[in-house]
């Protein structure tokens, strides 16, 4: 499906073109920031779908919309703007769907799928049963259109072990160490190929172009993005350092693939390793993006950011901090001194130790405060 993007900032236009790219029905043949030249051009090469704003100067998005659906009937609108108060006068130009920036996954997901039922509608096309993904956090499950056949579960086990090589390439001697226990003897070296073979034509009866999947002949899989959570996860990770503005959409995106630990139903001594670092990680960017809200005034995001994070450790001195420090800020003394007792209640039990004593003092001081006041409305 052939989409077009339209915003007067180029930033929200990178952002939006890197959220779609995750969907590889979707293919992006134009974006512009100035409004009549996108108009221009999308009436020379009509996309099927156009993602718009609606604030920009000279061209205002219901305006741009209604010459493009005038110029080109048929092209599907979806609005995208900060502004819930256009929503309203937005309908008259039958949009498919309104997106309020900052764009969620959850709510472009449900628009994506909401698109391609419209778009076959359209077309007379047939939709694909199943997506294709490969589910590493939590518990391993692997999506696709065709019933899997691993044949022996050596398959199935090298599988994990090049998801968890994240696109390098494992040696003989490795593999032979995880799935034979190092033995190295004909018999099993001829075991470790067939082994190979059978991985490789598994992967090309799921994905016959090998555009989504593919094992190399040096032993490398390949993985395209969208498809692994665990791969997507890393990439992420290893490229962005620091978290802010610019990659903030991007960071919330990776955090919601963080479902579990890596593989945690499965018992491979090689995943430990990947675990651990998969875990720093993900402690690493919820920080950063709550750190980035905190700036931008969002604390209830923060909270929720926060509160996701301590599912996954409850043990995060820093994540229960922030917590502390948020509700002292705000005034929210009944917030702080719930998450404060059931702090102290979790570093009691696992590591027989007390918060700060910072912390400490202010629990003391509002326990105070709150039991004067008792007494006050007692007495009066």
């Amino acid at each position: 499906m052939k989409v077009w993007l339209i915003d007067d900032e180029q930033p929200c236009l990178d952002e939006l073109g890197f959220l779609l790219s995750q969907y590889r029905d979707l293919k992006i043949i134009g974006s512009d920031t100035n409004p009549s030249k996108a108009l221009e051009t999308i009436v020379k090469n009509p996309p099927d779908a156009v993602f718009l704003d609606i604030d920009m100067p000279k061209m205002d998005g219901l305006t741009l919309a209604l010459a493009i659906q005038e110029h080109c009937p048929g092209i599907i609108v979806i609005f995208i703007t900060a502004y819930s108060h256009y929503a309203l006068e937005a309908y008259k130009t039958y949009p498919l769907d309104y997106l309020l920036k900052p764009i969620r996954q959850e709510r472009l997901d449900d628009c994506v799928v909401h698109l391609r039922k419209h778009f076959a509608l359209l077309h007379s096309v047939e939709l694909p049963q199943k997506k294709f993904a490969i589910n590493c956090f939590g518990a391993f499950e692997l999506t696709c259109g065709t019933e899997i056949k691993w044949r022996t579960h050596r398959v199935r086990d090298m599988l994990l072990y090049l998801v968890g090589c994240n696109g390098y390439a494992a040696s003989k001697q490795e593999l032979l160490n995880v799935l034979f226990g190092g033995q190295s003897d004909k018999s099993t070296v001829h075991n470790l190929h067939m082994t190979f073979y059978r991985l490789r034509n598994l992967l090309d009866i799921i994905d016959p172009s090998r555009e989504l999947i593919q094992l190399t002949k040096a032993g490398a899989l390949m993985i395209a993005p969208g498809i692994c959570d665990y791969t997507d996860f890393m990439c992420f990770a290893r490229e962005n350092s620091i978290i802010t503005d610019d990659n903030m959409m991007q960071a919330e995106h990776v955090l919601s693939l963080y479902r579990g630990m890596y593989l945690e139903k499965e018992d491979y001594e090689w995943s430990n390793e990947i675990t651990s670092e998969a875990e720093v990680e993900y402690e690493r960017i919820a920080l950063g993006l709550n750190s980035v809200y905190i700036a931008a005034g969002r604390f209830e995001d923060a909270v929720h950011i926060l509160k996701a994070l301590l599912l996954h450790n409850s043990l995060c001195e820093e994540a229960h901090a922030f917590l502390l420090d948020m509700t002292l800020e705000t005034g929210d003394h009944d917030a702080f001194l719930q998450h404060y007792e059931r702090y102290a209640h979790i570093l009691k039990k696992e590591l027989d130790l007390k918060p700060a004593s910072y912390y400490q003092k202010q629990y003391d001081k509002i326990k105070r405060l709150k039991g004067n006041v008792h007494k006050d409305l007692i007495g009066s």
